[in-house]
């Protein structure tokens, strides 16, 4: 098909994509995406020729995004923070209610210098978002994949983050082994049930990764990991910070015995209990 100019193609690609939320918004991005444009390189050529290049590349998206394809995956990449991430389908795509664990940790009474250990680093929007808020803080960055932590470590590397490191771990086992010790620990958990899995948006079940989301057939196996090995790698003093799921506020304040000071609950956007941070005492 033949198109005037880019401003007619972005208008049809936006009818497209109708049924999505924002459809003048995707088929924008995705337009710079197909012919590699930032926003000002799109403005500036609404009144130009299309190549049928740039209409294939985009047709391509289009037609995946139809499929159920999360934009973000066609973008390779996710705001968070206020910062750019690079994303792909080995990790889960930033949400905006993860950005709770950063603004509680940057709440929290800290040194000037803390180690802060985020478990399950994904792309590592958590613990980049806290290096480059906390930049005399010593943040480690741990996943059970390699391959994920050489992508997170790409996205520090883009986002001028330098007082990070990266550790392969499965959850605390490197740390217990060596006896590390942080102030705060802070973890983006998966904790969705087997069951709760198939009840999920089919763009979730379809595109992102299912390990980084299902913990098991309740939901709090790794939590429940989590909290019993954060105990041996936290300084006296310090800080466990971890999301949950929508029902789980109970069971999980059921797994920290009287050793722990707390736990408090911080809400989401919507009012629901998403954030537990408990202390160990000293």
């Amino acid at each position: 098909m033949r198109y005037k100019n880019l401003e007619q193609l972005f208008r049809r690609t936006a009818f497209k994509l109708s049924l999505s939320a924002c459809p003048f918004l995707e088929a924008r991005l995705l337009i710079q995406k197909a012919a590699g444009w930032d926003e000002s390189d799109f403005f500036r050529r609404l009144d130009s020729a299309v190549s049928p290049r740039l209409v294939r590349k985009l047709s391509l998206l289009v037609e995946k995004r139809l499929s159920g394809w999360p934009v973000a995956y066609l973008l390779g990449r996710k705001e968070f923070w206020s910062l750019e991430f690079r994303v792909n389908r080995l990790v889960l795509i930033p949400r905006p209610e993860t950005e709770l664990l950063v603004e509680k940790v940057l709440s929290l009474p800290l040194p000037e210098n803390p180690r802060i250990l985020d478990v399950g680093t994904g792309c590592g929007n958590i613990a980049v978002s806290l290096a480059r808020e906390k930049p005399r803080a010593r943040v480690v960055a741990s996943d059970v994949s390699r391959r994920v932590l050489a992508l997170a470590a790409w996205n520090a590397r883009k986002n001028g983050v330098r007082n990070i490191s990266f550790v392969h771990s499965d959850l605390l086992r490197y740390f217990i082994e060596r006896k590390q010790k942080f102030e705060v620990i802070v973890s983006n958990p998966p904790y969705v049930s087997a069951d709760d899995w198939e009840k999920l948006d089919r763009p979730v079940r379809d595109f992102e990764p299912r390990k980084a989301l299902v913990a098991g057939l309740t939901g709090l196996e790794v939590i429940e990991k989590l909290v019993s090995q954060s105990w041996f790698c936290l300084r006296p003093g310090g800080f466990l910070v971890f999301e949950f799921g929508a029902g789980q506020e109970n069971e999980v304040r059921k797994l920290f015995d009287r050793r722990w000071s707390g736990p408090e609950i911080t809400p989401d956007y919507a009012g629901w209990p998403r954030v537990m941070t408990v202390r160990k005492p000293g």
